[in-house]
């Protein structure tokens, strides 16, 4: 029995297309409300390989959008990664998955190797750090967002065509908004999720007929669907300019929340090594769990990871004050010569 013979058939994809997408690696960025849906569409395709990048651990909000996630991911506390993992396992044993509970940063887009990205994000700060990545990396991905009962999908190759800064010449307020959240109407993100799909498949099987100047928009609510081009901007800044740099450096010490999340996250200025931290975890009795990148464990009765880089994520922190309060009295435990009692009640 061929698990692919119904896409097969499909006369622009057939047998050699269907090779073609058994052979790849996808990274997807995000793995929320599109994400979730994107990553079953691909393993349930045949894609080869995926690697899901998203610092978010699964809350009660998301299930009213994320199609992968269950009640029990939420009661077990985990991240969305690695619960995105153990399902998407389960509808396609053979597909390789690598996860990474962790924002996406210059590392993934230079260390891995990978076919296409599939921006699945949330805000567009780190939408314009991808965008700068690939203009320097020259790698394509597609772009898609959902918002309210309207979404948006687009081929974006940006060393040749337009970039995301040509498609939103007011970027750089955009970056400034991203926590304005409207909210997402349910059915919306699987027709955006098919629609980048789609994208990603005829990449993968016809590069050459993908038109790179179309974006495509949706309206779930009055069902209504466009196309508009999108030409290179000869006056970008980013696309035809060279006097920009890729940062993510955060203002050390200031916590901030992840759009759209109880999560919050914070660069330390005096990071000790994970393995430090490891060690004055262990003589401290908290539990954790260690990872390539970071360290996981509980403190002030919220989960905490600690990263490699210094950065600080704090998961289901009801607001900026409490999380900003429990990242001083961890960064207070850790100072050495510090004498109040470790504690990760």
């Amino acid at each position: 029995m061929n698990r692919y013979d119904r896409q097969e058939r499909v006369k622009v994809i057939g047998k050699a297309g269907q090779q073609k997408i058994a052979k790849v690696t996808i990274l997807i960025a995000g793995v929320g409300a599109l994400g979730s849906y994107t990553a079953s569409q691909l393993v349930r395709a045949g894609v080869a390989h995926l690697i899901l990048i998203d610092p978010d651990v699964v809350s009660m909000t998301n299930l009213q959008r994320q199609a992968l996630f269950t009640e029990q991911d939420v009661a077990d506390g985990v991240f969305k990664v690695d619960a995105a993992k153990k399902h998407l396992l389960a509808i396609n044993h053979a597909v390789t998955i690598d996860v990474y509970p962790e924002p996406l940063n210059e590392s993934h887009l230079t260390d891995l190797k990978f076919d296409l990205v599939l921006d699945c994000l949330d805000n567009f700060r780190t939408r314009d750090f991808l965008n700068k990545m690939a203009l320097k990396q020259h790698f394509d991905y597609i772009f898609a967002s959902c918002a309210g009962t309207f979404g948006s999908v687009m081929p974006v190759s940006p060393s040749s065509h337009a970039c995301l800064s040509c498609l939103y010449p007011n970027l750089e307020e955009l970056k400034q908004t991203d926590c304005d959240l409207i909210g997402v109407n349910t059915a919306l993100v699987p027709l955006v999720s098919g629609l980048q799909v789609s994208l990603a498949i005829h990449y993968l099987v016809d590069k050459v007929s993908v038109n790179f100047e179309q974006l495509s928009t949706i309206d779930n609510w009055q069902m209504t669907f466009q196309n508009f081009r999108v030409k290179k901007n000869a006056n970008c800044p980013i696309c035809q300019q060279n006097n920009w740099s890729i940062s993510t450096a955060e203002n050390s010490n200031q916590v901030t929340v992840l759009c759209g999340t109880k999560t919050y996250a914070v660069q330390m200025s005096s990071s000790p090594t994970l393995e430090n931290l490891n060690g004055w975890l262990t003589q401290h009795g908290i539990a954790f769990r260690q990872f390539k990148s970071f360290s996981a464990f509980t403190w002030s009765g919220y989960s905490v990871s600690v990263f490699k880089t210094g950065k600080v994520l704090m998961y289901g922190v009801p607001n900026l004050k409490d999380a900003t309060a429990i990242y001083q009295s961890l960064t207070q435990a850790l100072r050495p010569g510090a004498t109040q009692e470790a504690t990760s009640l």
